[in-house]
């Protein structure tokens, strides 16, 4: 359940039951110097109690520091005058110790909001942390910071943000994000600017809502900010639940999200046209941004091409893939990495190998074409089976969003080559290695009778292919 942060005062969730704790010491680091190991707890700094990991770098790369370490009973003291820039080499079991700060928010397609009980315990907390936006990407809105939270950032330069601006006309994000203090949008990114800090921007597009004018005006006056790093637009998901709740009216919460002058807002998913009229737009915008800076700048989910039917965007159109662990580049990514395996690993190395890829219906197609090519590669005799979302219901199409039980349904079901499993690395926790559903990759395993293999990439399952391979052979 939510709580209250005796260290930070803020509405918090999956509050640590110890804080400081130390996961892994990188060999050759200050920490291992120091004989730091796992299962230690840093307890203060500088005779001041830790908020974070992000404190603890900030505060550690003074020239004199002063930290306690308790080990069991035992509470160590080191003091140490550092020449420079160490590296510490501390990887911390709960990168926040005060837990994670909740949304105030009250978004229409809050997708938290889309999800019956007895799912994966992390699913349910409704973060917007600035914390987790510079240290894993993850986007928050800016309205629930308060004065002592900037004076933090633009003095520890905590950069990059990822901010979810979705509309910079101010009372349509007021709407869209559903708090009073969404309005400021423009005003918390030019203090951003101001304090030196970079950030990227992401655009959750609602048909007739954001897009369109909306959208062009978006585009136009975030690019005025030099420290912004990219923009990207992802079209909104809606689950089965979502749809149900959307029939009930149930997302009209408060009165700021009611009404919107001459509208309501109606959240659906893109049809086929409007999604193309998106691209299109987007297209305009991409050619601009390229003559005046030089780069993409501007990009589109991957849903919004694959929806269409549309080939994804070369390598080269992603500017090196700023925004990749929101989904933007991530088929581009998958098949340029088979380009590199084909042309730098020897024809025929798997030959008779079998297996089976299981994904989302909307990469389904393309996965199809990238095994193919795999195939006739290496030898091997991979099958694709495209899952369908029975959970979430079909109008989630992604493989990340897929259930440990719709995998094993519908594998039990399909006649798959003996061999292992592959799915989307997407589909498992960082945090708690599961599933949607709270399945393990163990679980699923033992209901499949065969390996379950999480992986990133098509090189990925080369290798396991090559390892399970030699593993026979010395046996």
């Amino acid at each position: 359940m939510p709580s209250v942060s005796p260290l930070s005062n803020r509405r918090v969730d999956l509050v640590p039951s110890e804080t400081g704790v130390i996961s892994a010491v990188a060999p050759g680091s200050l920490a291992a110097e120091l004989g730091l190991r796992a299962g230690d707890r840093i307890i203060s700094i500088n005779e001041k109690p830790l908020m974070d990991a992000l404190d603890f770098q900030f505060k550690a790369q003074s020239q004199d520091v002063s930290f306690e370490v308790q080990r069991g009973h035992l509470i160590t003291r080191h003091d140490l005058h550092l020449e420079g820039d160490e590296y510490w080499g501390i990887t911390f079991a709960d990168p926040t110790f005060d837990g994670v700060r909740l949304c105030e928010n009250a978004c229409p397609f809050c997708f938290i909001k889309q999800i019956p009980k007895g799912m994966r315990k992390s699913l349910y907390v409704m973060d917007d942390d600035f914390r987790y936006s510079m240290l894993y990407g993850a986007f928050v809105t800016l309205t629930n910071l308060d004065e002592a939270d900037w004076e933090r950032i633009e003095r520890e330069k905590i950069s990059p943000m990822h901010v979810s601006v979705h509309a910079t006309n101010p009372d349509l994000r007021v709407a869209l994000v559903g708090n009073p203090n969404a309005g400021k949008v423009l005003n918390d990114l030019t203090r951003l600017q101001a304090a030196g800090i970079d950030f990227h921007a992401q655009l959750v597009l609602v048909p007739g809502v954001n897009d369109g004018e909306e959208m062009d005006r978006s585009l136009r006056e975030l690019a005025q900010f030099e420290r912004l790093l990219s923009i990207a637009a992802v079209p909104v998901g809606l689950t089965r639940y979502g749809l149900e709740r959307q029939s009930k009216q149930v997302r009209l919460s408060r009165t700021c999200m009611r009404t919107l002058p001459g509208k309501q807002i109606s959240v659906r998913r893109y049809e086929t046209v409007e999604a193309l009229a998106v691209v299109e737009q987007a297209e305009r915008w991409q050619a601009i941004f390229r003559a005046e800076r030089g780069e993409t700048f501007f990009h589109l989910g991957d849903e919004f091409y694959l929806m269409c039917d549309l080939p994804v965007p070369g390598a080269d159109h992603y500017d090196g893939y700023p925004q990749i662990e929101d989904g933007i580049g991530i088929t581009r990514h998958l098949l340029e990495n088979l380009d590199h395996m084909v042309q730098r690993t020897k024809a025929g190395d798997l030959a008779g190998a079998t297996g089976t890829i299981a994904c989302g219906t909307l990469i389904g197609p393309t996965m199809r074409q990238a095994a193919e090519r795999f195939n006739q590669h290496t030898g091997a005799q991979l099958q694709v089976e495209v899952v369908e979302n029975s959970f979430f219901g079909n109008e989630i199409n992604v493989s990340g969003l897929l259930t440990g039980l719709d995998l094993i349904t519908h594998l039990k079901e399909a006649r798959i080559p003996d061999g292992p499993v592959y799915v989307s690395s997407r589909m498992i926790s960082d945090r708690t290695h599961t599933l949607m559903d709270d399945m393990t990759v163990a679980d699923i395993s033992r209901e499949l009778d065969r390996p379950f293999v999480p992986c990133g990439l098509m090189s990925d399952v080369a290798r396991d292919l090559r390892q399970r391979r030699r593993n026979t052979s010395a046996a």
